[in-house]
């Protein structure tokens, strides 16, 4: 495969340390390329994807990793990109807090969605740095399926990485975190009617 050329028109979003574009040659991937030139964390994310991969999980609530690429913007990661049943790219619980378009949406059924990734992430030990409402989508897959996906922030950035080795203790850490996750939805989204009417289903 030669070099992938990316261009503006293919841009998904930007973080604090990659872009994440579509990828030129299939519509159901996007290709993620750093911004800086210190790739330590995308280093480390991809070497826990491949320790997943080895470890044969489902990958029901996290992006797939599909392996490296050459692009024109440099190295760059290859992931699944959530669609929704009519072809858009999936809206991250974030836009859905702040925007205010709950577009059908039901709070019930997201924090349903919610406890399912929890659970998920628990059953197969999954470490992630942070659970941010950035880093989930909500896919949409018709006849009233839906279910958040991970996207980023897979990794431990625990002082002592045993956790990433033993699981009662990765799933130790997971619970904390998602109790951050939970106070951050308070914290961070005031304002959010779906912050608020989401947090009182999964209380």
């Amino acid at each position: 495969m030669g070099v992938i050329r990316l261009n503006r028109s293919l841009l998904i979003g930007k973080g604090s340390s990659r872009v994440c574009y579509r990828h030129p040659e299939d519509e159901g991937k996007c290709v993620k390329v750093e911004r800086h030139v210190d790739r330590s964390v995308t280093a480390e994310e991809l070497c826990r994807y491949r320790r997943l991969q080895k470890r044969g999980i489902s990958w029901g609530n996290l992006a797939r990793y599909h392996g490296d690429v050459e692009t024109d913007q440099g190295p760059g990661a290859v992931f699944d990109m959530p669609l929704d049943a009519d072809g858009s790219v999936s809206r991250t619980l974030h836009y859905y807090l702040v925007s205010g378009e709950a577009d059908g949406c039901k709070a019930s059924e997201m924090a349903e969605s919610l406890i399912e990734l929890k659970q998920y992430l628990l059953e197969h030990a999954i470490l992630v740095r942070e659970i941010k409402p950035e880093n989930m989508v909500y896919r949409r897959m018709g006849s009233g399926e839906c279910s958040f996906v991970l996207v980023d922030g897979i990794g431990n950035n625990q002082f002592l990485p045993v956790a990433c080795y033993v699981k009662r203790l990765a799933r130790r850490v997971i619970g904390r975190k998602w109790a951050t996750f939970e106070r951050d939805l308070s914290d961070l989204y005031p304002e959010s009617m779906l912050a608020k009417a989401i947090l009182r289903h999964l209380s």
